[in-house]
């Protein structure tokens, strides 16, 4: 029997060896075509795609570093300009000049105006006179056509100091004194001197009423005829004029209406004046009580004249102001206080004041 023969197995080593054999040709077959792929451009290279990764990954860290940089720039020049206007309000605050130098102009309101109208200003602030009492500008002027004066008294207790023959340089005391005591007066002024023209409007900004006395109380001259009294007057009420806006329309004669020295420079002058001087809007005001300081008098005997006067509801006082007039300031504190004590309060007159008029003797 003859015992089949079997296919030979071929030994391990063999089948061992073809594969790696086939693995080389394979592999020089694949490197062969990737090297003329790479040679003709068809692939990338190796190094140049890892160099061009490499350098795009370098691209993107630089890109995001300088945003990065570009964004920390921002912030610090953000901080810079925030630490800037801090500082620039804080000057501003400390500085009010910086301010309005730097701040575009605006329209200013009228109360902003009058601010700065104001600033800057070492004045004292005004009395009433020059703004409650305004209306005395055009109340108090000489109008023909309003009559001026009361023949009644008005029922209160009131005293009208009138002070003749001023301004002087004893006028501020007087000033003084009439403040001290919330007292207003009445100043019948003349034109002796010109450098004390000035105490004229303090009277009148202070609250007191400025009337016209004469220029020159120069009697042969006032009244050598009524032409010569209506000169001086004239004379007075521009000077006044000058100082307060306007000619007042309150008067005293020299000497009062009564005197009777205008008849040695002519007779009958008084008489016709009396009723001239009211047509043509004047009030003349004579007097109820004298301090008597018209000659000389200490300060005690000027308070003992007025005493003894008697206390008629409504009291015109005539008192004088000039340098020579001591006793009057030291007389005048406790002239008042006798009769604020009394319950009298101290007014300026105006055109409802009760006149007092004097009998005529010319």
């Amino acid at each position: 029997m003859v015992t089949p023969r079997k296919n030979p197995q071929r030994p391990a080593i063999q089948r061992k060896s073809v594969l790696p054999l086939v693995g080389v040709i394979i592999a020089v077959l694949l490197c062969g075509g990737i090297g003329f792929a790479a040679a003709q451009g068809l692939l990338p290279d190796t190094q140049a795609a890892r160099s061009s990764s490499a350098n795009s990954s370098a691209a993107e860290s630089s890109a995001a570093k300088e945003s990065s940089d570009a964004s920390s720039a921002e912030e610090a020049a953000d901080k810079q300009q925030a630490q800037s206007e801090a500082q620039l309000d804080a000057s501003q605050q400390s500085s009010p000049e910086a301010t309005s130098l730097e701040q575009a102009p605006s329209e200013q309101t009228p109360s902003d105006e009058a601010a700065s109208s104001t600033e800057g200003n070492t004045q004292p602030e005004s009395t009433p006179a020059s703004s409650e009492l305004a209306w005395r500008d055009t109340d108090f002027a000489v109008d023909p056509a309003r009559p001026a004066g009361s023949t009644s008294d008005n029922g209160r207790k009131v005293v009208y100091i009138t002070i003749d023959d001023g301004p002087s340089a004893r006028t501020p005391e007087v000033l003084d004194i009439l403040d001290k005591y919330n007292a207003k007066a009445t100043f019948f002024v003349v034109g002796a001197d010109p450098s004390n023209y000035h105490y004229i409007k303090e009277a009148y900004d202070r609250g007191h009423t400025i009337g016209l006395h004469t220029m020159t109380h120069d009697y042969a001259a006032v009244y050598a005829s009524t032409d010569a009294y209506y000169a001086d007057l004239n004379q007075i009420g521009q000077v006044v004029k000058d100082q307060i806006g306007y000619v007042p329309c309150f008067i005293r004669f020299p000497g009062g209406s009564s005197n009777g020295v205008s008849a040695d420079y002519c007779a009958g002058i008084m008489s016709e004046l009396v009723n001239s001087v009211q047509a043509q809007g004047y009030q003349y005001y004579d007097w109820n009580v004298s301090t008597g300081d018209g000659a000389v008098h200490t300060a005690e005997e000027l308070v003992g004249y007025v005493k003894e006067s008697g206390l008629d509801t409504n009291i015109v006082m005539l008192c004088h102001d000039s340098e020579t007039k001591q006793s009057t300031v030291e007389a005048l504190p406790q002239i008042i206080e006798y009769y604020q004590g009394l319950g009298y309060s101290f007014e300026a007159i105006d055109r409802n004041t009760w006149v007092p008029h004097h009998g005529v003797a010319n």
